[in-house]
């Protein structure tokens, strides 16, 4: 078995890949949210990877573990202690995924906030959707973002949020994620700010994207500048033929997840404090769509 340094593991995020008897995955060490986030993973012997995974969980010092799997995994992953939360339409080149977690204790369980987020929830889905976009104000501009946008982006989410599950605060590991396979987008003000930002993170093996990332600076709040960045997004991935798209979004938040209700996605699950954002661990709502077949011409 690949050993992972376990000291490291919890002093900072880290890859790894973990292998066994019956398994090998690759995984991603989150100290901030305290939780091994299997990113793929091949498994004969599914209870000796859950087991592994548990062992190096509860020596860290972490509570939860989740993957996502392919629906014929869920039984016998079910039987390792894990249970589903969400499901993820698409996510295997049109074939669903189901994202199955492991809680070490019962604290990461615990939801306060569970009745507030099922009112904000049944409110937003009680309405109409409304897909329309707004035109941007006078003078804001959007477009794919570049390398020599990275520190305009890594301030604009500093000044948004208090904490992030992933370090977009560094404009080294946006440049970084640039280089690979996310596309971001960002609307400028007049003055040529950066006021809005969001990404597409994909996939194209798998023909997905996680459309992520969404920040708007307070000021600039009730502009439509999410909508906005969603759609370009969407028209984005239509354009590379990933047609398999959806978003994990703050339960708590009502705008964010009225954006991708009006944008005709289906809410398949929620995630139990699954991130620390804004400051605490929160609960994130599972959104998925799958666009239609660009026409050829």
């Amino acid at each position: 078995m690949i050993q992972t340094d376990s000291a490291a593991a919890a002093a900072a995020n880290t890859l790894a890949r973990v292998e066994g008897r019956g398994f090998a995955a690759r995984v991603y060490f989150s100290p901030l949210n305290q939780r091994i986030q299997v990113l793929k993973y091949e498994a004969d012997d599914a209870e000796a990877m859950v087991a592994d995974l548990e062992a190096k969980a509860r020596e860290i010092g972490f509570d939860k573990v989740f993957l996502k799997a392919p629906a014929g995994d869920q039984t016998r992953l079910e039987k390792t202690g894990m249970c589903q939360e969400a499901t993820i339409e698409g996510y295997f080149k049109g074939q669903p995924a189901v994202v199955m977690s492991l809680f070490l204790s019962s604290d990461r369980r615990r939801r306060p906030f569970a009745e507030k987020q099922r009112q904000i929830l049944e409110k937003i889905r009680h309405r109409p959707a409304d897909s329309s976009v707004p035109a941007l104000p006078e003078g804001y501009e959007m477009s794919p973002a570049e390398i020599r946008d990275v520190s305009e982006v890594a301030q604009l989410y500093r000044e948004v949020f208090a904490s992030y599950p992933f370090p977009i605060t560094e404009p080294e590991y946006i440049a970084s994620t640039m280089r690979t396979n996310v596309l971001y987008r960002v609307v400028r003000d007049a003055e040529g700010h950066v006021v809005g930002a969001a990404s597409a993170e994909t996939d194209p093996d798998l023909e997905n994207a996680e459309m992520t990332d969404f920040a708007t600076l307070p000021g600039q709040r009730g502009l439509g500048l999410a909508q906005h960045l969603l759609a370009a997004l969407e028209d984005d991935m239509a354009e590379r033929n990933i047609p398999n798209l959806y978003t994990i979004a703050r339960a708590r938040s009502a705008g964010m997840n009225r954006v991708f209700y009006n944008r005709a996605y289906t809410w398949t699950g929620t995630l139990v404090n699954n991130c620390h954002i804004a400051g605490q661990f929160e609960d994130m709502h599972v959104w998925c769509k799958s666009l239609e077949p660009v026409a050829q011409n």
